[in-house]
């Protein structure tokens, strides 16, 4: 009897130690999901004008932070998912200055919307909501570029 309750024992702690580590994994799983986003402004060259903006990584992080029946930004490949305090940081390809400009309201309270030759935009999330917004590259003689931001 007593091996008996000692086997079964075991067995209950041994089920609530891979219980205990697997929702560890997971709560990881989400927290890494709303990381830092670096974006890379593919810059054409020749005319200077934005023609993409993408994660660095090439993750669609929304995949990862939504449902797939709840996810918006389910056909926008230029839509980047974060959450706040996290840090969203804009760089071009080519090293050309540029600007961004948020059309309607800002994720951030505070930031430096403008960056010179081989500088960044660096900008720490403070509000939640969804966000389109325009990239200028400096020497493009067309329209802004317009990707968007979802914080959850």
């Amino acid at each position: 009897m007593n091996i008996q309750n000692n086997k079964l024992i075991k067995r209950i702690t041994s089920s609530l130690v891979l219980l205990i580590a697997a929702s560890s994994m997971v709560t990881f799983a989400a927290s890494n999901s709303a990381k830092d986003k670096e974006l890379i402004i593919q810059v054409d060259p020749s005319t200077h004008c934005a023609i993409n903006v993408a994660p660095s990584d090439n993750e669609n992080n929304c995949a990862l932070l939504y449902p797939a029946d709840k996810n918006p930004c389910k056909n926008d490949p230029e839509c980047v998912c974060s959450k706040k305090e996290k840090y969203i940081s804009w760089q071009t390809s080519t090293g050309d200055a540029f600007d961004v400009y948020f059309t309607e309201g800002s994720p951030f309270n505070m930031c430096e919307y403008s960056a010179g030759a081989e500088g960044e935009v660096r900008c720490k999330i403070k509000n939640d909501g969804d966000y389109y917004y325009e990239i200028n590259v400096q020497g493009c003689a067309t329209n802004p570029y317009d990707p968007r931001i979802v914080v959850q």
